[in-house]
């Protein structure tokens, strides 16, 4: 019984599949190869442009790796040490690039444009397993066209690989029954996303809610103990090496210490951008010191604790760095112009960003309006609101466009489903299934 209850479960969740016709494979390959010449267009573009933000950490530390100093870096006192200031992924994938080709940032971005246009075929597939060909085909072309989903693929920055493979995880949690093998599944691939993204950790939380809701809490909370397993066993070899290599206990990279720059006085009572991320608040410029340098242990643990004993002193400083990042700044809520402000230090175009931000605007009420009229499948509408309220309180410590750029296939899937209807999205299982489940 319990069989045939699963059974009849996954024929609802693969309803969305049909045969897909000569027609939609032609518009499919139409809006590839149109995603493929805008952003090869923008990645020829922004050849010349100096790198900016974190691109040159991950360029120093690509070229570092052609010299086999493999994880190695100068941040922050400028002594050559190994170290994790970042996920290991990206450096390493620039590494391989710079080493084939020579240390040319051009390079790289040139190569991760046919990367990203995988993101079009995908965000295909995860809305016509959901929503059926019609907003498939819609969602194809919007993604293909709308550059806060891609610009960042003719930069340096991990989100140009982060973006496809969200999608496949969104695919993986969103459009198919859960299962212990689907669930290990999930769980290598999301490890792989957090040494390349730590912050990715947050789709758990949507994974948990989504699988709960599909199949019952109890086995949705032992699936999502498997994909946790699954995220330890590819992030552990690395966790490893930091402890042997840098004598303490660092999960990821050190990136984990950036609460330090959102959680003092100075950002706090910054009037123009309150909570804003700042790289050298004046309470912990004597750790940055070049005189007195500090282990990476050292140094991440005492930004944390000053992070901390900050919000222990000020703990309505967490509510309004929600606001203020979590919210206004991760979804943009708020005047364009504050969201320009961060175009410079991102190193993007001014253009580019204003015409994704104007489509942004909207794509994001319709997108709520999607998700409004997929109330009634509980699984896919709270497992999205899960993944967006995990995504806000992640980035409550620093937020901007750029940390949003993985999510935005989701936002347009949910957009061409607010416009066009969300009739193929399958129902939850009746109550006699559930029960059949159970027996």
């Amino acid at each position: 019984m319990r069989r045939l209850g699963m059974r009849r479960l996954g024929a609802r969740l693969l309803a969305g599949d049909e045969p897909v016709s000569r027609r939609e494979r032609a518009g499919l390959l139409a809006a590839v190869v149109l995603g493929f010449a805008l952003q090869l267009a923008y990645a020829y573009a922004m050849r010349h442009r100096p790198l900016a933000g974190d691109e040159p950490e991950y360029s120093s530390e690509g070229v570092l790796i052609t010299h086999g100093l493999w994880f190695y870096t100068r941040v922050p006192y400028g002594i050559l040490h190994a170290g994790a200031w970042k996920a290991p992924l990206y450096p390493a994938w620039v590494g391989l690039w710079y080493s084939l080709f020579g240390p040319h940032p051009d390079a790289v971005r040139l190569v991760q444009v046919p990367v990203s246009v995988l993101t079009i075929p995908l965000t295909w597939l995860l809305a016509r397993r959901l929503f059926g060909p019609r907003v498939a085909m819609a969602a194809a072309v919007v993604v293909a066209i709308y550059p806060l989903a891609w610009q960042w693929e003719g930069l340096l920055y991990p989100e140009a690989l982060a973006t496809p493979l969200y999608v496949v995880l969104l695919i993986v949690m969103l459009t198919r029954l859960p299962t212990r093998w689907r669930a290990l599944g999930f769980g290598l691939l999301l490890g792989l996303t957090l040494l390349l993204r730590p912050s990715s950790v947050f789709l758990l939380l949507g994974a948990l809610v989504a699988w709960c809701l599909m199949v019952g809490w109890r086995r949705g909370v032992e699936l999502t103990a498997v994909a946790i397993l699954g995220a330890v066993v590819v992030v552990a070899p690395w966790t490893v090496r930091n402890a042997v290599v840098m004598h303490g206990f660092v999960p990821i990279s050190m990136e984990d210490a950036a609460l330090y720059g959102t959680f003092n006085a100075q950002s706090a009572h910054n009037s123009l951008f309150p909570y804003a991320w700042e790289r050298d608040p004046a309470s912990d410029a004597y750790l940055f010191n070049p005189r007195h340098p500090l282990s990476d242990v050292t140094l991440r643990s005492r930004l944390i604790h000053n992070a901390v004993t900050y919000i222990e002193h000020h703990p309505e400083s967490l509510l309004a760095a929600f606001f203020w990042n979590g919210l206004s700044r991760l979804w943009d809520i708020r005047h364009q112009a504050r969201a320009l402000v961060e175009v410079p230090f991102d190193g993007r175009s001014h253009f580019i960003s204003v015409v994704g931000l104007d489509m942004y605007y909207v794509l994001l009420p319709l997108a709520l309006i999607g998700l409004w009229r997929a109330r009634r499948r509980r699984w896919f509408a709270l497992g999205v609101l899960a993944i967006a309220l995990g995504a806000s309180i992640v980035y409550t410590t620093d937020a901007g466009t750029r940390f949003r750029a993985p999510l935005e296939p989701l936002i347009v899937v949910l957009a061409c489903a607010g416009a066009l209807g969300t009739a193929r999205l399958p129902r939850r299982p009746a109550r006699s299934e559930t029960r059949s489940e159970a027996v």
